[in-house]
């Protein structure tokens, strides 16, 4: 999908989407310019709201939307505008510490976007401060109290994410670092998800992690040309990665003090902890594991490290952990 900016109210794109459905709902099939007279505004704003509506996959759930409240309307329209790189790349360079006509600079220059620095600006502010991310003091765009940047201790901050979609999206993309490049977006929805779930459901947390780390050394292994589609599982993988010399033989981490692994041993910890969240009893002990949410948190942070430290390895030649 190539991206693009279209300057427009966030609330006329929520009203194209309606209109839109209006048309489904008769059997008529999408079209343009049956939207742009039923839309009572100019055609430049109607093509601007089917643009941004476009960009942010809102035609996917325009019934949803249709059927809800206009607060429900506003987190449907956060949820996709988190999941729009431009900006949660904006929302990222903000959220450091840079101005937002900085944040806009760079992400305009990342993406070769055309438009007006100031067009940009203005685009994500009015998505934003719809979405209930920023709100506008005196013309300075800032965060909401309950998104503002938390005090620098990991712990802190690592506990502020937990239980925040738009902050864990930040911190795992954070931590990932150029790592996230290798990841597709499902798999970046499942480690974040993974994050969200570890309290609620320690189990699926873990399970969602470790498919998220399988799928990405099957990208590796694919990336580095090795064959692993007759292997099963993370252990399998690594081993002949390992094999052919494309992960280091150890994965060197200096985690306050803890030992370093050998990078098999890495992964082969890790596979059992998936195994336990994937399986039913145990053949040993004739019972079912239970597992803790400090478990899976725990599981879900090494697995983003391993990730991270993977891609330093491979593709950076980097020993990193």
């Amino acid at each position: 999908m190539k991206f693009k900016i279209y300057p427009v109210d966030a609330k006329h794109i929520i009203e194209v989407v309606k209109i839109a459905h209006k048309c489904k709902e008769i059997g008529k099939k999408f079209d343009k310019n049956v939207v742009i007279q039923a839309f009572n505004k100019s055609k430049t704003t109607a093509l601007n709201a089917i643009g941004a509506a476009e960009q942010l996959n809102l035609f996917n759930i325009d019934e949803k939307i249709v059927q809800s409240s206009k607060e429900d309307q506003i987190a449907l329209f956060r949820e996709k505008l988190q999941n729009y790189r431009p900006f949660m790349d904006f929302l990222e360079f903000l959220y450091d510490g840079h101005t937002p006509e900085e944040s806009v600079q760079i992400v305009k220059s990342i993406y070769g976007f055309k438009r007006k620095t100031e067009d940009i600006l203005w685009t994500f502010s009015n998505w934003g401060k719809f979405a209930k991310i920023f709100k506008d003091k005196k013309g300075v765009l800032e965060f909401l109290d309950e998104i503002k940047k938390p005090v620098p201790s990991k712990i802190v901050e690592l506990k502020d994410v937990l239980n925040d979609q738009l902050k864990a999206r930040i911190w795992v993309k954070k931590i990932l670092g150029n790592a996230v490049k290798l990841l597709s977006d499902k798999e970046f929805d499942s480690l974040v998800s993974s994050m969200l779930l570890f309290e609620e459901n320690p189990r699926e947390s873990i399970k969602l992690a470790g498919e998220v780390l399988e799928d990405f050394l099957r990208t590796v292994a694919k990336t580095c040309n090795v064959d692993v589609s007759k292997k099963n599982g993370i252990e399998e993988i690594a081993v002949e990665l390992r094999r052919h010399k494309i992960i280091a033989s150890k994965h060197t981490g200096i985690l306050r003090g803890l030992q370093v692994f050998l990078d098999r041993k890495i992964f082969s910890s890790l596979s059992a902890f998936r195994n336990m969240a994937h399986h039913g009893k145990d053949k040993y002990e004739d019972r079912r594991w239970e597992l803790s949410s400090e478990l899976a948190l725990s599981y879900v942070i090494q697995v983003i490290l391993c990730i991270k430290s993977l891609y330093s390895y491979v593709i950076e030649k980097q020993l990193k952990f």
